[in-house]
C-alpha cells in the first residue's frame, strides 16, 4: 500500500522546496557529508555492458538459447487488464479514484493462492516425483527478488529459497514458457530475456527505469545444490543470508536477541531503547506533532517527550491503519523489508514497529549494490554527532527518495526540542 502513496504523492507533489536555518558547527557532520557527496558523485550509473549482461552471474546458472521460445511480449498480466479496464470508465485526472480502484482489485486478486502465494506473482509451477515447485517474484513495481517454494508433503509445507536473482537484472523470466519448471531432480528451468537497465529512475519525472533487450530466446536452468543452501535452518538461504541480509547463514539468530532472523524484524542488530534511540524513531515513525512558537517559515520545531515515545508512535500507526485499510497479510509480506544505510550504532539498534528493516553501514552497502538495485531508493541517515558550539545540540543528516532534511536536537528535562530545517523535497 505504502507503495501506491508513494506514487500517489509523487503525482501530486513534483515541486522542490528549500528551508535553511542556522546549523550548528560540527566538524564531524562536514566530513561525513564530503564523504556521502563523494560516494554518490562517484557512483554514477553506467548500463552493464552487454558482454557481461549475457553473463552468468553465478556458477549455479547456466544457459543455452532456443530456436523455438515464447515471446514475453505475449505475457498478459491479467490483473493490470482488470486495473487499467476499470480506471478507463472514470474521468481523467483522477488520481485518488485510480488509486482506490486498484487497491480493491489488487486485494482480491492477491487473495488467490497457490500453496500460500499469491497468483499474480507466480511465473511458473511444476511436481516431479511428489515434489511441489513454485518460481515466484516479490511484489516490487520494479526488480522484483526470484524464489522458489518447494513442498515434499504435497503441498502440507514448504521451504523458502532466494534464487539470488532480481528481475532485469539480468533476467526477465517468462510466465508462458512451454518448458517444465523441473529439468530433473537436481534442476530447475526456465525460459527467459536477458536485459540490461539502460536508465535509471528519475523522480518525479520518470519513476520507473527503462531497460533493454539483449537476447529473448534464454533458457536459464538453476541448479538446486547451492539454492537449497540453509546451514542454519533458520528458513533463510545462505545465498539470501550472504547478498541480502548480510546476516550469518551459520546463526539462527545473528544478534543474539532470542528471535529467528526470518522473523526478526531487526535481524542483525539487538534492540536498544535510549534518549538517542527513541528520538530517531520519533523522526522515523511519527506524525502530528505539535509546533512550537518559535517556529516559522524557515523552520520547523517541536518538543519531544521521551516518557511516553512508544505510546505515541503505537498510537498513531493504529490511526492510520484506521484511515488506510492494511491488506491482508501474506506470505510475500514476511519478504518485505526497507534497507536504512546508516554508520551510526544508535540508529541501527532502534526499535522498528514492525517494520522488517535491514541496517547497513556504508561500507556494506557498497557490497549489497553488487547484487541488488537501490542507489536512490534507501534512506541515509549520517551519524548523530554533538555539535562543536552548543552544549546538549546534536546534528543529524537524512536523505531519502523524495525527501531529505537537516535536524538539530537540543537535551531538555523532558526529551528533546526538535528543530527541522535545510529541507529538500521533490
Amino acid at each position: 500500500m505504502k507503495k501506491y502513496l508513494l506514487l500517489l504523492l509523487i503525482s501530486i507533489y513534483s515541486f522542490s522546496t528549500a528551508q535553511e536555518m542556522e546549523i550548528c558547527k560540527c566538524n564531524l557532520l562536514k566530513k561525513s557529508e564530503d564523504s556521502l557527496n563523494t560516494f554518490y558523485s562517484i557512483y554514477k550509473f553506467k548500463p552493464i555492458l552487454k558482454k557481461n549482461a549475457l553473463k552468468p552471474q553465478f556458477d549455479y546458472i547456466s544457459i543455452k538459447y532456443l530456436k523455438k521460445f515464447s515471446k514475453s511480449q505475449d505475457i498478459l498480466d491479467s490483473v493490470e487488464i482488470k486495473i487499467n479496464t476499470e480506471v478507463s470508465k472514470i474521468a481523467p485526472d483522477t488520481t485518488y479514484i485510480s488509486y482506490k480502484i486498484r487497491d480493491s482489485i489488487e486485494r482480491i486478486e492477491y487473495s488467490k493462492k497457490y500453496g500460500d502465494i499469491p497468483k499474480p506473482v507466480i511465473i511458473k509451477t511444476g511436481k516431479l516425483n511428489g515434489i511441489l515447485a513454485i518460481l515466484y517474484r516479490t511484489r516490487y513495481s520494479f526488480n522484483p527478488k526470484y524464489y522458489l517454494r518447494i513442498s515434499s508433503d504435497n503441498g502440507k509445507n514448504w521451504k523458502n529459497y532466494y534464487t539470488g536473482l532480481e528481475g532485469y537484472k539480468n533476467y526477465l523470466f517468462k510466465s508462458n514458457s512451454q518448458y517444465p519448471l523441473w529439468k530433473d531432480h537436481d534442476n530447475i528451468q526456465i525460459e527467459a530475456d536477458i536485459v540490461r537497465m539502460i536508465e535509471e529512475p528519475l523522480f518525479p519525472s520518470s519513476p520507473f527505469p527503462k531497460y533493454e533487450t539483449i537476447k529473448n530466446n534464454a533458457l536459464i536452468t538453476l541448479s538446486l545444490k547451492e539454492i537449497l543452501k540453509d546451514s542454519d535452518e533458520d528458513g533463510i538461504n545462505d545465498i539470501e543470508e550472504k547478498l541480502v541480509y548480510f546476516t550469518n547463514p551459520f546463526s539462527k539468530d545473528t544478534d543474539n536477541d532470542g528471535i529467528n532472523d526470518f522473523e526478526d524484524e531487526n535481524p542483525r542488530y539487538k534492540n536498544l531503547d535510549n534518549d538517542f534511540t527513541r528520538l530517531i524513531e520519533i523522526l522515523r515513525f511519527g506524525d502530528y506533532y505539535s509546533l512550537t512558537k518559535n517556529s516559522n517559515v524557515r523552520m520547523d520545531e517541536f518538543i519531544t517527550d521521551l516518557k511516553t515515545v512508544h505510546e505515541d508512535i503505537q498510537r498513531q500507526i493504529k490511526n492510520r491503519e484506521t484511515e488506510f485499510k492494511p491488506r491482508e497479510k501474506s506470505f510475500l509480506d514476511l519478504l518485505d523489508f526497507r534497507v536504512i544505510v546508516t554508520d551510526d550504532e544508535n540508529i541501527r539498534r532502534m526499535n522498528t514497529y514492525g517494520e522488517k528493516t535491514i541496517f547497513l553501514t556504508s561500507k556494506e552497502y557498497l557490497k549489497y549494490l553488487k547484487y541488488n538495485y537501490g542507489i536512490s531508493y534507501n534512506p541515509n541517515y549520517s551519524r548523530i554527532l554533538k555539535c562543536d558550539d552548543k552544549k546538549d545540540t546534536y546534528i543529524l543528516t537524512f536523505d531519502g527518495l523524495i525527501r531529505g532534511e537537516t535536524y538539530i536536537f537540543i537535551k531538555v528535562p523532558e526529551g528533546w526540542i526538535v528543530r527541522v530545517g535545510s529541507r529538500w523535497q521533490t
